[in-house]
């Protein structure tokens, strides 16, 4: 049974011309291999979405009673725990998956994220390029600022590219962002596409899917109000 979450008086002021805009924010990695035939992994939104269902090339899993339909490869079911009154729109940002894992030297003027922290020490990673003031951990990013070994056995990755562009939804979602009945269904339903150009040589985008372990991060905005003027 899905429970519907309140949504919280958060900030000072917040002015708009919509009566009650509410924020959904969202994030998880893209894992069409993962065992738990989901497409994805690692969903966090403080419990205010279901699921996300994307393209698995495993057995499709569940979340409770329902399975995922194994969308098409570039689409997402993002699937939120409560009902709204309008779609109004939202944002996203990725993170693509790393080129390297296991470098031990650096290049002046590239960027790196740490992937191991090894017995690298503090002054070493500094030396490196780390800001000052930051206590190294896996997955920080800097600029190296000289060229040659890190020092100890600490690891870095250079960046990757990600594969896709832009990301839109499809339909309406006005059209489900009402659920029947929660408890039984969650609540509203937003489909996602995704989208990349078919290869280097052209601007046409097609569905396409992120990269395994791409990092999908999306902010939904709804009007939780009925009150209406011309339709927002």
């Amino acid at each position: 049974m899905s429970v519907a979450r309140g949504y919280g008086l958060n900030g000072k002021s917040y002015y708009s011309n919509v009566c009650k805009p509410i924020d959904c924010n969202l994030n998880f990695t893209v894992d069409s291999a993962n065992g738990n035939g989901l497409g994805i992994r690692s969903l966090k939104s403080n419990g205010f979405v279901e699921y996300v269902f994307m393209h698995t090339s495993a057995t499709p899993g569940s979340v409770g009673s329902v399975v995922n339909p194994n969308p098409a490869v570039g689409y997402a079911v993002v699937k939120f725990k409560n009902n709204f009154n309008y779609y109004l729109g939202g944002f996203d940002g990725e993170a693509a998956p790393l080129a390297s894992t296991n470098l031990t030297s650096t290049t002046q003027h590239n960027p790196y994220v740490i992937t191991s922290l090894g017995s690298t020490t503090l002054a070493q990673w500094q030396a490196a390029g780390l800001l000052p003031g930051f206590t190294p951990t896996v997955g920080q990013a800097f600029i190296a600022t000289a060229t040659g070994s890190i020092g100890g056995s600490g690891t870095v990755g250079a960046p990757g590219v990600l594969s896709v562009l832009k990301l839109s939804v499809v339909g309406d979602p006005n059209q489900t962002i009402s659920n029947s009945s929660i408890a039984a269904n969650a609540g509203a339903m937003v489909m996602i596409q995704f989208l990349a150009p078919t290869n280097s040589s052209t601007t046409t985008l097609v569905a396409a899917a992120p990269a395994d372990g791409t990092v999908v991060g999306m902010c939904f905005r709804f009007d939780g109000s009925s009150v209406t003027i011309d339709g927002i």
